[in-house]
């Protein structure tokens, strides 16, 4: 996957990150691992146990004025919120450093700390089994 930043006009970016979570699943309902792979322009969540998925697709990206907040109301949420930590390197400012992830039912948001390049995914399709 290439990812090209508009603030990195001549150098592309390939990035492919993968997590793995112990969690309910939407769809079956038991604990099980959840596979997470982020790309620039998607995010995929697939049950491990069932096959179901969860895309969300590239929403908007922004470098912000400030860090964004990560810490999404939990009232409103059936799932718990992920947090992940990858150390890679930015596609706006090139640094090396702990990109910090944030993944609910709902969106997902990568954030730089170094520059705040911020990337923020939304709910595209859930893919149910069974």
């Amino acid at each position: 996957m290439i990812f090209w930043c508009k603030f990195m006009v001549d150098r592309p970016l390939i990035t492919k990150w993968e997590f793995e979570k112990e969690a309910n699943c939407y769809n079956c309902h038991r604990v099980a691992a959840q596979k997470v792979e982020i790309v620039p322009n998607q995010a995929v969540v697939t049950c491990s146990n069932c096959g179901a998925e969860r895309r969300y697709v590239i929403h908007e990206f922004h470098v912000a004025s400030t860090m964004p907040d990560l810490n999404v109301d939990k009232e409103n949420r059936k799932y718990d919120i992920w947090k992940f930590v990858k150390n890679a390197k930015c596609a706006n400012c090139l640094k090396q450093t702990d990109q910090e992830i944030t993944l609910d039912e709902f969106k997902g948001v990568v954030v730089c700390p170094s520059c705040l390049f911020t990337r923020i995914y939304k709910i595209s399709v859930y893919k149910h089994t069974g």
